[in-house]
């Protein structure tokens, strides 16, 4: 499985800075929280950890779209924010499955996430009688509005996955969908003073302030902290996207040397974790210090919990699943070419799920979701339920999100 990866990590024009931004604290000296406070702190994470269930979401979704037999033959553009992104291009995968299952002609538009080659693709959707557009992942639509209110100008309907709530509004796009950013910090914070028997613990965050669902996971995580945890400490660090690969190991090995006493480290996205267990290898910390929070998740930073050091270090790797949130972008392009109103943008979220040292290897091996979803969304499309081996198909993308395919 390869889960959203590409939703925050790459958001916008990043810049090449690497720094420690400050810190959030306060008294140390904070006695710890109550054991019925902890147990309902492991309830919630242990909620967030299992399957989700479609039934969970079906109620924000609206009611079955009519008429979906007026989709046939007409044609959707799909817009990745970066085809080299895995999560970006299952997203978009899914989403022409499920519309192509409705009789529409999909187009997958590759491209390597510039902004030349996204208004290639709105230009392409105008001028080659496409009725929709659908894009995001690693994608800022404030970016291209212009060209998107000429596509909707000409008829066309768009829709965005991933656009923050100033960018949707700078763009005017209004049918949009999302991950639960603020949610996911609020579980990797409630693990963390969960497993520290509600104790006052020191901690550093590994951020990247560009990308905008940054200061949506912050945010959270502080609020979060200090409504749970009053003694907790947390020192902010930040590793623009461009220079994960040469600065976040020693980043985090310089931060770890100067506050020895850091048991915690929250790395905001999931592509920061090979780099982060190579900077606590090197600041000799490995039996210390955990990890919590890593959105986007993806099969290679799962499997970093499946094996040492990384099982004892990462405790959750929290993402959402392509292939879900495929279909729920479908959703709305399909409510926008019927003319329904937009799923509200705090109801069109698609569940992330956090994975753990203990649940790592059943994700990995099932796709980490179930099928329910599937029929859930086929439902609200008028399409006939799946079952067996097409279902499952379905479900993993032919397999790609088990590697089996």
């Amino acid at each position: 499985m390869v889960t959203a990866v590409g939703t925050a990590l790459l958001l916008a024009a990043c810049s090449s800075s690497s720094s420690s931004t400050g810190s959030t604290s306060t008294s140390s000296s904070s006695p710890p929280a109550s054991s019925a406070a902890v147990s309902a702190l492991d309830s919630s994470v242990n909620q967030g950890a299992a399957i989700p269930s479609f039934s969970t979401y079906a109620a924000d979704y609206g009611s079955k779209v009519p008429n979906t037999s007026n989709l046939r033959g007409k044609k959707l553009m799909i817009l990745p924010g970066d085809s080299a992104l895995a999560a970006c291009t299952e997203i978009a995968q899914a989403d022409a499955a499920i519309a192509t299952d409705l009789g529409m002609k999909a187009t997958i538009f590759a491209n390597q996430g510039l902004t030349s080659q996204y208004n290639s693709a709105i230009e392409d959707a105008i001028h080659g009688g496409y009725a929709a557009i659908d894009a995001g992942c690693d994608f800022n639509p404030a970016l291209v509005a212009p060209a998107l209110a000429q596509a909707e100008k000409a008829g066309i309907a768009v829709a965005v996955y991933g656009a923050t709530p100033q960018e949707a509004a700078a763009s005017k796009v209004t049918y949009n969908n999302v991950d639960p950013y603020a949610l996911d910090a609020k579980y990797a914070a409630e693990q963390a003073v969960a497993q520290h028997d509600g104790k006052p613990f020191q901690a550093i965050a590994i951020t990247s302030n560009a990308a905008p669902a940054t200061a949506i996971m912050q945010d959270s995580l502080v609020s979060e902290l200090k409504s749970i945890c009053p003694g907790c400490t947390v020192t902010d660090y930040d590793v623009e996207v461009p220079n994960w690969t040469t600065d976040i190991a020693s980043t985090v090995t310089s931060a770890l040397l100067q506050h020895p006493g850091v048991t915690v480290i929250f790395p905001d996205y999931a592509g920061m974790l090979t780099y982060l267990l190579a900077g606590i290898e090197a600041a000799h910390k490995t039996s210390t210090v955990k990890a919590y929070l890593a959105f986007g998740g993806g099969t290679p930073f799962i499997k970093l919990q499946t094996t040492q050091p990384g099982k004892s270090i990462i405790q959750s790797d929290i993402g959402g699943y392509p292939p879900w949130t495929g279909y729920l972008l479908f959703l709305q392009t399909a409510r926008a070419l019927e003319h329904l109103a937009p799923i509200s943008y705090n109801d069109a979220i698609g569940p992330d799920r956090i994975a753990t040292p203990q649940n790592a290897v059943n994700v990995l091996t099932t796709g980490g979701w179930g099928t329910s979803w599937v029929n859930g969304f086929r439902n609200l499309l008028g399409l006939p339920a799946l079952s067996g081996s097409a279902l499952t198909a379905a479900a993993t993308l032919n397999g790609a999100m088990v590697g089996t395919s």
